[in-house]
């Protein structure tokens, strides 16, 4: 019912089929059930009519995304600052199953309860609809990310390995190692040589000029912290809204109206850009970084009377309402700009 020694992405479809479902030829209804648990607690409940079948399929995906609703990024975040490790273990499931049905005969109720199934487990993240088509069988289509050509096997990285890895001179580069006994996120510091580590598995790192990049840590589709460097544009945005406000005049007492410049909370935003890549960048920055399914995002940022930098959460929009990342009539690389604003007030 789990598979052989696999771990599902709670973000994909993780099927389970019931087969060798027997049922009276008399009955008006042939119900089954499916209850997921997690720590002993009920956290989805499946059921169809199964109309006289002797098997039935349900995608019980939604109940394991609600086993990691409650999961804090932030130990991760915090261990990127350090270039430390950071480790998250899989979370376990069970499975129980239930048949209901009435005898027409006699009106009696029947159900039975197969017992607890355990042994599933799960991890945050999920595959896109190009990379399960690529499983051979929904047995296969676990954590491990194969690919013959991909350079990045048995980790949870989105990057690209065709073209190197540009990044600016204080970035950090991360990618989660798959594991039987869990999930363990490492962080590497960029340096001038050709890679950021030993490991010839990771492509290398090739170090920008001096322009002005900030650091960005982002949870990409697939449940491990991403690491990227934005250009900094010459903009930044303070927002401030202007009213109009009444106060009283005296002695007269008559009611008189101006107009206050007000700021909003102190909120910022800046204008960036991915600068000049490849297609095949383009498309990460597009649908991975700007298009994320959980939108969380942090920004290396060292505000007004603080000693260090830290990474802060912030609210990443695409610049415009459509991305162009690919246009023949136009022989130049892309770039994919972006608004950045504080996610934090005061």
């Amino acid at each position: 019912m789990f598979g052989s020694g696999h771990t599902y992405f709670a973000g994909s479809p993780v099927v389970i089929n019931i087969d060798g479902l027997e049922w009276p030829g008399n009955s008006p209804f042939n119900i089954v059930r499916v209850y997921v648990y997690y720590n002993s607690k009920k956290v989805g409940e499946f059921k169809a009519d199964t109309g006289g079948q002797s098997s039935i399929s349900f995608d019980i995906s939604s109940a394991l995304r609600a086993i990691w609703a409650d999961y804090d990024f932030s130990s991760e975040v915090s261990a990127a600052e350090d270039h430390s490790t950071s480790s998250r273990s899989y979370r376990s499931y069970s499975l129980e199953v239930l048949t209901e049905y009435i005898d027409s005969q006699d009106g009696e109720f029947t159900q039975t309860r197969s017992g607890i199934f355990s042994g599933g487990q799960c991890a945050f993240g999920s595959y896109t609809e190009w990379e399960r088509s690529l499983a051979g069988s929904s047995a296969d289509a676990d954590v491990q990310y194969h690919d013959g050509e991909n350079r990045r096997n048995g980790d949870a990285s989105t990057k690209p390995t065709s073209t190197p890895e540009r990044v600016g001179r204080s970035s950090i580069t991360s990618w989660v190692d798959v594991s039987n006994a869990g999930t363990t996120c490492r962080y590497y510091a960029a340096s001038a040589t050709p890679s950021g580590d030993s490991a010839s598995a990771h492509p290398p790192l090739v170090l920008r000029d001096d322009q002005e990049y900030v650091d960005f840590l982002f949870l990409n589709r697939r449940g491990a912290v991403e690491t990227c460097s934005g250009l900094t544009k010459e903009a930044m945005n303070i927002a401030v809204d202007v009213k109009q406000f009444a106060y009283v005049e005296r002695p007269s007492f008559r009611p008189s109206r101006s107009l206050m410049a007000l700021g909003t909370d102190g909120r910022r935003s800046w204008q960036m850009s991915s600068g000049y890549v490849t297609r095949e960048w383009a498309d990460w920055w597009t649908m991975e970084f700007l298009g994320g399914k959980k939108k969380l995002w942090w920004m290396k940022y060292k505000g007004p009377g603080q000693s260090a930098a830290a990474y802060v959460p912030v609210i990443i929009e695409p610049s415009k309402k459509s991305v162009g990342i690919y246009d023949k009539n136009k022989q130049q690389l892309p770039h994919v700009d972006f608004t950045v604003t504080l996610a934090l007030e005061g």
